[in-house]
C-alpha cells in the first residue's frame, strides 16, 4: 500500500483496521484475505481521487464496507462495498472486477453502478438549456432507482449496498453545494429512508431521516436537540424508576430481562409535533421502555406484569409477534398510564427479535449465509414489481413514493391466508393483489360474507372473497378506487394496451398533427378526420377544440378519467394526448405552450338527473345511512323523499333524484346503496310512472 500523505495514510490504515475488527466481530466466517485484496484494489483504483472534503476517496468505500460488515452481511457483499465505485469513477472496467474477484462480486458491483449521466458541457453541446438539463437529470435519477430495484429483485444485497452508500454520503453531506444538499436530502427522506424502514432496518432508517432533517430544517432540528438536552436529566430519572419497578416484578416470576430506554428519533418527534400540533413537552412517546427477554413465552409474561402494574390505554396494544409486520418485524407494543399518570410506551421482544428490528432484512446473514427465497419479504417483491409495468419516470417515482409512504392493513382470503395492503385499500386492490386477471375480471366482492361495492375500504381482520366474470371488463372509473400503486399500474397498462391495439388498427387512417395548434384546428371541417369507435363503449369521448372526431390517446403519467379537468397536448405523429391539467409532466412542457389545446369530456359539462327507488327494512338511522352512501360516491342529491311503512313488516320506500355523469357512476351508486344493511332492492325510474330494474 502506497499512502502518499502521512496524515491521511494513518487515517486510511485506521479505517481499514476498523473494518477488519467489525468483520471479525459481526460476520460469520470472515474472509480477511478477500477483504484485504478488495481494499488494495480499490485503493489503487481511487489513488488519485479526493472527496469534496479533501480526504482521499478511499475513505468512502471503507466506510460503506464497514457499514455492511456491521450489519452482519457476507464477505462478498463487504468486498463489493469496497469496490462499488470503481467501475463508475475510475479507469477500471467491469472486466477487471470479473477477472479479479469472480462473477458474484462483479454482479453486485455492476448492479450498483449508475447509468451514465449527462454532464453540463456535453448537454449544452447537444443544445440543451438549464431547465432541460434539470429534467434530464431527474429522469436519469428515476431510471437509476428503477434499475436498482430491478437488480434488487434478483439479489437483495444490491439495495443494502446502496443504503450503506447513502448513509455515509449523508454523514458527509455538508461538503456539497446547497442545491445538491436539498435534492439529496429530499431523495433520502422520500425514497431511501422509507425503503430502509420497509426492510425492517429501523436503526438505518432513523439515522437517514435525522441526517436529512438536519440538512433540510436545521433550525427545527437544533430546537428539538436543545429541548431534549435540557430535559435529559428528568427523563433519565423517570426511566430509572420504571426500570427498577419492572426488574423487581419480573424477577419475582423468574424472567431475565434487559430494560432499555428507547432511542430518541429527532425526525419522528418533529413529525408528531406537526401532526398533533403540540410542543416538545407534550410529546409523551419520548418516554419509551424496551424490555428484551430470552423466549417468546417471556414476552407475554412480561406483558402481564406491565398491565398489572399500570393501566393499559384502550386501543394502544399491538401484537406483532402473532402477526408480524410485512418486513418481518416482531414485538409487543403497549401504552400504559405510567407511575406519574402520563402515557408510557413499552415494547417487549426477544433478543433475536431485537436484532432483527435493528438490522431488518440484513439480520438474516447473522444466522444464515443468505436470504432464502421463502423468506423474501412480500413487500420487497411488491416494490420491485413496480418496475415491471410500463410508464414514464415521473409516474414510476410517484407510485414508488406512495408505496413507501403507506401503512398496512391485514386481511384474509377465504382460505385464511393473510394479505397485506396499504391503508385505505379497496376490495379492488385486494383483487389485483391476488392476480392481475382476478382484478381485471372482478365484478363484485364479499367482505365478511356481505356483498359490498368495489370501492369498499378494507380494515384489518376483514375476510374478502372476489367474484369474477369470464372476460376482463374493467372501467376507467376503477382508478379512483385503487390505493395500491402496483394495482393502478396494472390497470393503466391494460388501458394502454387497449389504446395501442386501437392505434394499430387505424394506423393507416391516422393523420400527423405535428405543428397544429388550436388556431389551425378551428376550421376543423377541412381536416375531414373520422375518429374510429373505441373498443370500450364506456369510454367517454373527447371533444378537441369543439370537434368530436380528432384521434386522441390518454397520458399514462396522469391517467385522466371522466370528470377530471383536462388539457390536450399535440404530439408528433400520434394526434392529441390528453393530460390532467395538474399533471407534473405537463408542467415541464410550459416552454411549448403553442402545442396545448382546449379539450373536454363530451357531455360531462352537464350531469344527468336520474331517479332511484329504494325498498328497505325500516330501522333507526336507515335514511341517514342511505344519504351517506350516496354522498360518498360524490353525487349531488337534487330531491329526496321517503314513505314510512304503514304496518309492521312492510318495507320503507325512499326515492332520490340524483345527478350522474355516466352509467358507471350510476352502477357505483347502486352498489353502494345495496350494501347498506336492510336494503332489499334499488331500482332506476325511467319516469315517474314506470320503473325499470337496473
Amino acid at each position: 500500500m502506497q499512502l502518499k500523505d502521512p496524515i491521511y495514510g494513518l487515517r486510511i490504515l485506521s479505517d481499514y483496521r476498523k473494518l477488519r475488527k467489525t468483520l471479525e466481530k459481526r460476520v460469520k466466517q470472515p474472509d480477511l484475505e478477500l477483504i484485504k485484496r478488495s481494499f488494495q484494489f480499490a485503493n489503487r483504483a481511487h489513488r488519485e481521487q479526493k472527496r469534496l472534503s479533501g480526504e482521499p476517496y478511499i475513505i468512502h468505500p471503507l466506510a460503506v464496507a464497514t457499514n455492511l460488515a456491521d450489519w452482519g452481511l457476507d464477505n462478498h457483499t463487504v468486498a463489493a462495498g469496497l469496490l462499488h465505485d470503481v467501475v463508475e469513477d475510475t479507469a477500471f472496467g467491469e472486466e477487471n472486477i470479473q477477472s479479479e474477484f469472480g462473477p458474484e462480486i462483479h454482479s453486485l458491483v455492476k448492479a450498483v453502478t449508475k447509468i451514465s449521466t449527462v454532464k453540463k458541457d456535453r448537454a449544452r453541446a447537444m443544445g440543451l438549456a438549464g431547465p432541460e438539463i434539470k429534467r434530464l437529470k431527474e429522469r436519469e435519477a428515476a431510471e437509476n432507482i428503477r434499475l436498482m430495484l430491478l437488480a434488487t429483485a434478483r439479489d437483495v444485497r444490491v439495495i443494502l449496498i446502496k443504503l450503506a452508500d447513502k448513509l455515509h454520503n449523508m454523514r458527509t453531506l455538508q461538503f456539497q453545494k446547497a442545491e445538491k444538499v436539498e435534492r439529496i436530502a429530499n431523495e433520502v427522506l422520500q425514497i431511501y429512508a422509507p425503503i430502509a424502514g420497509r426492510l425492517g432496518m429501523f436503526r438505518v432508517k432513523s439515522e437517514l431521516e435525522d441526517l436529512a432533517f438536519m440538512r433540510l430544517n436545521s433550525e427545527a432540528y437544533r430546537e428539538i436537540a436543545e429541548g431534549l438536552k435540557q430535559s435529559r436529566g428528568e427523563l433519565e430519572d423517570f426511566l430509572e424508576t420504571v426500570r427498577k419497578i419492572l426488574k423487581r416484578r419480573l424477577s419475582e416470576i423468574k424472567i431475565e430481562a434487559r430494560i432499555d430506554g428507547r432511542a430518541k428519533h429527532m425526525y419522528s418527534i418533529h413529525q408528531k409535533m406537526i401532526n398533533q400540533d403540540k410542543h416538545l413537552g407534550q410529546i409523551y412517546d419520548l418516554r419509551g421502555i424496551r424490555i428484551i427477554v430470552d423466549e417468546i413465552k417471556d414476552c407475554y409474561g412480561a406483558l402481564g406484569i406491565v398491565h398489572t402494574l399500570w393501566t393499559p390505554i384502550h386501543g394502544r396494544f399491538k401484537d406483532y409477534i402473532a402477526t408480524p409486520k410485512v418486513n418481518g418485524y416482531q414485538s409487543l407494543h403497549t401504552t400504559v398510564l405510567g407511575p406519574d399518570g402520563k402515557p408510557l410506551e413499552i415494547q417487549i421482544r426477544t433478543k433475536d427479535m431485537d436484532e432483527r428490528a435493528e438490522h431488518g432484512i440484513a439480520a438474516h446473514w447473522l444466522y444464515k449465509s443468505s436470504l432464502d427465497g421463502a423468506e423474501r419479504h412480500r413487500w420487497l417483491e411488491r416494490l420491485t414489481g413496480l418496475t415491471e409495468v410500463g410508464g414514464d419516470s415521473g409516474e414510476f417515482i410517484e407510485d414508488l413514493k406512495q408505496e413507501l409512504d403507506s401503512d398496512e392493513v391485514y386481511v384474509f382470503t377465504p382460505k385464511g391466508d393473510i394479505i397485506d395492503l396499504p391503508v385505505g385499500s379497496s376490495v379492488l386492490d385486494f383483487a389485483f393483489r391476488i392476480h392481475t386477471q382476478v382484478g381485471l375480471r372482478c365484478k363484485g366482492a364479499k367482505v365478511n360474507d356481505r356483498m359490498v361495492p368495489l370501492r369498499t375500504e378494507l380494515k384489518s381482520g376483514d375476510r374478502v372473497e372476489i367474484i369474477t366474470e369470464k372476460n376482463p371488463n374493467p372501467s376507467p372509473n376503477w382508478l379512483r378506487y385503487l390505493q395500491s400503486p402496483r394495482a393502478a399500474q396494472k390497470l393503466r397498462a391494460y388501458f394502454r394496451k387497449q389504446e395501442d391495439e386501437q392505434d394499430e388498427s387505424k394506423e393507416e387512417e391516422s393523420l400527423n398533427l405535428e405543428g397544429l395548434t388550436e388556431k389551425h384546428l378551428n376550421n376543423i371541417s377541412e381536416l375531414r378526420i373520422r375518429r374510429a369507435k373505441t373498443a370500450d363503449p364506456r369510454r367517454v369521448p373527447i371533444e378537441v377544440a369543439g370537434a368530436k372526431d380528432i384521434p386522441v390517446r390518454y397520458a399514462g403519467c396522469c391517467t385522466p378519467v371522466p370528470g377530471d379537468r383536462i388539457v390536450g397536448f399535440v404530439t408528433r405523429g400520434r394526434g392529441v394526448t390528453i393530460h390532467r391539467v395538474d399533471c407534473p409532466n405537463l408542467a415541464a412542457e410550459t416552454h411549448e405552450k403553442d402545442r396545448m389545446i382546449q379539450v373536454r369530456w363530451e357531455g360531462l359539462t352537464e350531469k344527468y338527473p336520474v331517479q332511484i327507488d329504494i325498498h328497505a327494512r325500516d330501522r333507526q338511522g336507515l335514511y341517514l345511512d342511505l344519504v351517506g352512501e350516496i354522498t360518498k360516491t360524490h353525487t349531488n342529491i337534487l330531491k329526496a323523499e321517503a314513505e314510512l311503512p304503514r304496518t309492521a313488516g312492510d318495507l320503507m320506500r325512499a326515492r332520490f333524484l340524483i345527478e350522474i355523469e355516466h352509467v358507471d357512476h350510476l352502477r357505483d351508486i347502486i352498489d353502494s346503496v345495496m350494501a347498506v344493511p336492510g336494503v332489499v332492492s334499488v331500482e332506476r325510474m325511467q319516469d315517474t310512472k314506470k320503473k325499470h330494474p337496473v
